[in-house]
C-alpha cells in the first residue's frame, strides 16, 4: 500500500494570573486538539486529507497521539522525557499490523528542522474553551517569525506530540501553532477528559510485525 506524506505528518503538539488557585494535575486521561494545516497550494495534492481533530490519550508521561489515514491508523507514543517515539500502526483493508521504534539518531534527524522559539510573556488575558488564558509572542531563533500562543495554568498535563513544541513557556499550551515536517499547524485544545487508560494501550500486543523507521519511510515511497 503506498502512503503519502500525510501517512508520516503525526509519527512525527506558574501560578495563574487570574486568581489564586490550586492548579489542577492531571495524569490520565484524553486530551483533544483541532487542527488546521498552512499548506502551499502546490503541494496539497502530497498531503490529502489531513485530521482536523487529533485525539492524545496520556498516562503519567506517556502519550499516544491517534490518527485515523482513511487506509491506516496510526497510534504515535511518546515518552518525551526518555525520547522514546515509537509507531503502533493498523491496515485494516490489508490486515497488516506494524510496529516501529525509532532510534535516537532518528529521532534528531526528524527534530533538525523543527524551529526553536523564544518567548515573552503579555499581559493579555482571555477565556479560550473555559481556560484562563496569557498570550506569549514567540519567536523562531532560525528564521525569525513571530507567532502568538495561548497558555493556561488552570491545568498541568504531560507536553505531548502536538504541544511539545511550545510547551516550556510557563503553562499547557491551549491555542498555539506548531511545525510538523515543514508543515504550520494551528492547533487548539478544545478539552481534556480525565479517564483511566488502559493497560498495555502505549505497547503493540504480539501480532505487530517489527518494523525500522527506514523501511516504513521506503514503504511511504521515501518521504
Amino acid at each position: 500500500m503506498k502512503y503519502t506524506k500525510k501517512t508520516l505528518i503525526f509519527l512525527w503538539f506558574v501560578v495563574s494570573v487570574f486568581e489564586v488557585k490550586a492548579q489542577k494535575q492531571i495524569k490520565e486521561g484524553v486530551a483533544t486538539y483541532s487542527a488546521t494545516y498552512d499548506i502551499p497550494a502546490d503541494q496539497l495534492k502530497n498531503y490529502g486529507a489531513l485530521p482536523s481533530v487529533i485525539a492524545i490519550y496520556f498516562r503519567g508521561d506517556s502519550t499516544a497521539a491517534i490518527v485515523d489515514q482513511g487506509g491506516a491508523i496510526i497510534k504515535g507514543v511518546s515518552v518525551l522525557k526518555a525520547n522514546y517515539h515509537s509507531m503502533i500502526i493498523d491496515i485494516p483493508a490489508i490486515t497488516k499490523k506494524i510496529f516501529v521504534v525509532m532510534t535516537p539518531d532518528e529521532v534528531a534527524l526528524e527534530n533538525a528542522g523543527t524551529p526553536q522559539f523564544t518567548a515573552k510573556a503579555t499581559t493579555e488575558r482571555e477565556v479560550i474553551n473555559g481556560y484562563k488564558c496569557t498570550k506569549s509572542n514567540i519567536t523562531d531563533t532560525k528564521t525569525g517569525n513571530q507567532y502568538e500562543i495561548w497558555l493556561t495554568n488552570d491545568i498541568d498535563i504531560a507536553p505531548n506530540s502536538v504541544s511539545k513544541a511550545v510547551s516550556n513557556f510557563g503553562g499547557v499550551p491551549v491555542k498555539f501553532i506548531t511545525f510538523n515536517h515543514g508543515i504550520k499547524i494551528n492547533a487548539e485544545l478544545l478539552q481534556i477528559e480525565e479517564d483511566v487508560v488502559a493497560p498495555g494501550f502505549f505497547s503493540p500486543t504480539k501480532d505487530y510485525q517489527p518494523m525500522s523507521y527506514s523501511d516504513l519511510k521506503n514503504l511511504s515511497g521515501g518521504r
